[in-house]
């Protein structure tokens, strides 16, 4: 499949790399002079089928689809800074044909990236809220380009076409719409479903072992040519492991695949011990939540409504504890501990044995978000728990109430909570904030004006904890 592959050698200098941002010490001296070769694909050699056609036209129509249903997150500075690592792994490679590179945000909380033969490259807001600095954010860049420069989806489509009858392949797509999950999660892979079942299948589960090995490896080439460090790819495989236990997912993507993700972090540090120059850079952590702050906070939102409460807690947490004091990340981490009610915000012991992997399977497919709740709440843990979580929760508002007292969110959020607590006379006061302090054009105004004369209904029998 790679014979006649065009490779473009480049020659990175320590001299070249030298104003660029530092990263954090690797140990070892680096070498001041190293050799990586960036392969641009098989360029002019790679002729297009019919079939190849068809499936570039497949591709453009998942775009087109994603827009059309608002999946596509659109922010002006995220976009910015999307676009900049993104070219600069790019390099100055010569663009395939038939191919323009976009980079792509999309609206989906599970933790996945992919690309499609034309060049969309999409990066879930479930990653981004996961990954940790500019250079691992450019390890993913890498690896998704790498499959469009090496026209992946083309060959996996030849080969699939030879060897497997059409009817797997809609059977296994079927298996992963089934596990969609929920929310935004389920609306992607829907729509990937119903115009090509194969470009849903790599964008969840990747290509072939071959395929991917070579992704990784050209990934890697990329970054580093561009200035980064490479270690910084073995840093995000190693984070993306820890946080595949975080939450049962019914669908694992090939960017939560353990045994994958183990030896991919393998190959990368292999790769960096041997091709890392002096001066890349890594990028702080700071720096690289406040560019993506807006997708850390849409995937916050929709991880709540997607059954989904632990993952909103750990990743308000982190905005929390880079940015304390803002009221905005404050209200989401409470929002987040309510979401949890009688659920514990880490997977206890035996949630992570067999057995207990096969029960949240279970409950998952089986069980209402209600019926989960109700099921926890027969037990006593489940009971203490969501008091706990309450307490967190109130904690929370009343500090982000405390960082800005004209922020209306709060008062809304601690309303719910209140009247979740059946504390009526609490929920009526901040109901009542609520309403002054937001916009008369606010859009829930007429449903927390309905809650609020509930509340002062049934302030006559309510029950103080």
């Amino acid at each position: 499949m790679r014979t006649c592959m065009v490779a473009v050698s480049f020659v990175v200098f320590c001299s070249m790399l030298a104003a660029q941002e530092a990263s954090a010490d690797n140990g070892a001296a680096a070498p001041s002079t190293v050799q990586v070769h960036v392969s641009s694909g098989p360029g002019a050699v790679f002729h297009f089928t019919k079939a190849d056609d068809a499936l570039l036209a497949d591709a453009n129509a998942i775009d087109a689809q994603y827009e059309k249903k608002g999946l596509v997150l659109h922010d002006p500075g995220l976009q910015a800074y999307i676009d900049s690592v993104g070219k600069r792994v790019l390099g100055d490679r010569p663009v395939p044909e038939k191919v323009t590179y976009r980079f792509l945000v999309l609206r989906d909380p599970t933790v996945n990236a992919f690309a499609f033969p034309n060049g969309s490259v999409y990066i879930h807001t479930g990653l981004l809220a996961l990954l940790e600095n500019d250079a691992q954010l450019a390890g993913i860049l890498g690896h998704e380009t790498a499959h469009v420069f090496e026209r992946h989806s083309y060959l996996e489509n030849r080969s699939i076409r030879k060897k497997v009858v059409v009817s797997e392949i809609v059977v296994a797509a079927a298996g992963a719409v089934s596990y969609g999950g929920y929310g935004l999660a389920a609306v992607s892979i829907a729509i990937a479903a119903d115009v090509n079942t194969l470009l849903l299948l790599e964008s969840i589960y990747g290509y072939s072992r071959e395929l991917e090995s070579q992704a990784d490896h050209d990934g890697l080439a990329a970054m580093t040519v561009a200035g980064y460090d490479p270690h910084a790819m073995a840093a995000a495989f190693e984070l993306l492991d820890q946080d595949r236990t975080l939450e049962y997912e019914p669908r694992p993507t090939f960017y939560h695949d353990h045994p994958k993700l183990v030896k991919r972090r393998e190959g990368a540090l292999a790769f960096a011990s041997s091709f890392t120059p002096q001066g890349v850079r890594t990028g702080s952590t700071q720096n690289y939540l406040i560019a993506v702050a807006p997708a850390i906070v849409s995937n916050i939102n929709t991880d709540i409504e997607s059954r989904r409460p632990r993952t909103a807690v750990a990743r308000a947490t982190r905005l929390v504890n880079a940015f304390p004091g803002d009221p905005q990340y404050q209200v989401l981490l409470g929002s987040s501990y309510s979401a949890l009610g009688a659920e514990t915000a880490l997977p206890t012991k035996d949630e992570l044995t067999h057995d207990g992997k096969a029960q949240q399977r279970r409950e998952v497919l089986k069980m209402s978000e209600q019926q989960e709740q109700d099921a926890l709440l027969k037990t006593p843990e489940g009971q203490a728990t969501l008091k706990e979580n309450q307490a967190k929760a109130e904690k929370v508002f009343l500090a982000a109430i405390q960082s800005d007292p004209q922020y209306a969110l709060a008062y809304r959020e601690l309303g719910f909570l209140y009247e979740d607590e059946l504390r009526y006379s609490d929920a009526t006061a901040n109901y009542q904030q609520y309403l002054q302090l937001a916009a008369s054009t606010s859009l829930d105004r007429l449903r927390i004006k309905r809650r609020l004369a509930q509340c002062q209904n049934r302030q006559t029998g309510e029950v103080h904890p």
